[in-house]
């Protein structure tokens, strides 16, 4: 069973015959897929073999970076540029030309090195926000074993003049984050609770923080990536698949269905015509099932601060 209905609505967010296409297969650990809307590539992590493999539809995969210092989560920069999180590095990184050139964006906070940054994104001011968990301290498969430097496991927002501030700290382990469509709300999830919480986004403060859905049912998996659409639907990782809620606009969340995979699902990410394809990243695998959904470009237009 591919979809796993919980609304009457969710039927309507796939076109009939909807299936889960594998694309590739044979990864260690994969993660972080982004979609260059103009270009129509794929990059995505293998955290477990520490490469960054890019894909096609027409040419397939090709290496883009390797080793990539077991990154996890991708996003692009305002000018298109890939910005990984690696977990072995403890730091943000930005890639110039293809991925050749590494520039490293946030290493230490208040003197101290970072955990292991986890997942990231760029809102249209520029700003980039990722959060910052100890997977990549606790797990040999994931980073490298050691003790933590910071005080708390946060999320952090560097700057357009390139400080760093942690504006979250009271997350047990921040892992996946996103936008509302008009940037007034941040969604954070916690993987050990398996919930989502949102804070209000008002200039450079952020307020709430309350629970905003709990993300429960059969199956592998823990929340973990998360995007919002141009509809207002709000995607994350959870048990059994890819879970799908409305409400991310505004009001209440409610659970619309699941998206059910045959392994752990770990991110995704909207591409293809008219982003509606939704790319799977699950554990050895990269599927891709298509959707009704319109997803958000992942590179956006510059907006003033």
């Amino acid at each position: 069973m591919t979809l796993e209905t919980r609304d009457p609505g969710f039927a309507a967010l796939f076109p009939d015959g909807a299936a889960l296409e594998r694309l590739e297969t044979g990864f260690g650990f994969t993660e972080g897929p982004i979609w260059h809307p103009g270009e129509g590539w794929l990059v995505f992590s293998d955290i477990a073999k520490s490469v960054q493999w890019r894909w096609t539809g027409s040419e397939g995969l090709s290496v883009f970076r390797r080793p990539s210092n077991q990154a996890n989560g991708n996003c692009f920069d305002l000018e298109g540029r890939v910005v990984s999180c690696e977990h072995a590095g403890s730091r943000v990184v930005r890639h110039d030309h293809d991925g050749k050139l590494v520039r490293a964006l946030a290493t230490h906070f208040d003197g101290a090195e970072l955990n292991s940054p986890n997942d990231v994104i760029c809102d249209t001011c520029g700003r980039i926000w990722f959060s910052d968990p100890s997977f990549g301290r606790i797990r040999p498969d994931l980073g490298i074993v050691r003790d933590e430097d910071q005080d708390a496991r946060g999320v952090y927002r560097i700057e357009l003049d390139g400080t760093l501030s942690r504006v979250i700290d009271d997350i047990e382990q921040p892992n996946g984050l996103c936008l509302s469509v008009d940037e007034t709300r941040l969604f954070v999830n916690d993987t050990p609770r398996n919930h989502v919480r949102v804070w209000d986004v008002e200039g450079d403060t952020l307020s709430g923080g309350a629970v905003w859905a709990e993300v429960a049912g059969e199956g592998e998996g823990v929340v973990d990536g998360m995007k919002v659409t141009a509809g207002g639907q709000l995607l994350v990782n959870g048990p059994g698949g890819v879970h799908v809620w409305s409400g991310a606009g505004g009001g209440a969340a409610r659970s619309l269905g699941v998206i059910r995979t045959p392994e752990k699902s770990t991110n995704f990410c909207f591409g293809g015509p008219g982003l509606s394809d939704l790319f799977i990243t699950a554990s050895t695998s990269i599927y891709r099932i298509a959707t009704t959904m319109e997803g958000l470009p992942m590179i956006h237009e510059r907006k003033a601060p």
